[in-house]
């Protein structure tokens, strides 16, 4: 019995640690939403055009990943999140999106899959 509730506490462990727990996922999302200022500066940062904050700067490191694995250790939050912020970044910004796109997507490998993404 013991070594039931140890395999099961590992397993557990080992499923929470592929998630990108570190990167906090209750700030304000209509807040963001609501402030262009703040939404831009966010974006520049992620650009390579401004300074970042911290909850930015874990984003950014591994927005890589996320692309190459489709947000496969995102929690549920992070992509509904995401996607939010995504739809909301096209439509006000499609001149900041197209540089995101350009910088973390240069040839275009993950449009697909994100797309498909986008639309779940």
């Amino acid at each position: 019995m013991k070594l039931i509730v140890l395999v099961l506490c590992v397993t557990a462990l080992a499923f929470a640690e592929d998630k990108y727990e570190d990167i906090e996922d209750n700030f304000n999302l209509q807040e963001l939403l609501e402030n262009d200022r703040l939404l831009t500066g966010y974006i520049k940062c992620l650009l390579n055009k401004g300074p970042c904050t911290p909850e930015v700067k874990k984003i950014k490191e591994k927005l890589p990943e996320a692309l190459a694995t489709n947000c496969a250790k995102c929690t549920d939050k992070q992509k509904q999140m995401g996607k939010v912020l995504v739809k909301q970044v096209k439509k006000a910004h499609p001149e900041l999106w197209d540089e995101l796109k350009n910088l973390y997507d240069p040839q275009g490998k993950y449009q697909k899959e994100f797309q498909q993404f986008l639309s779940d």
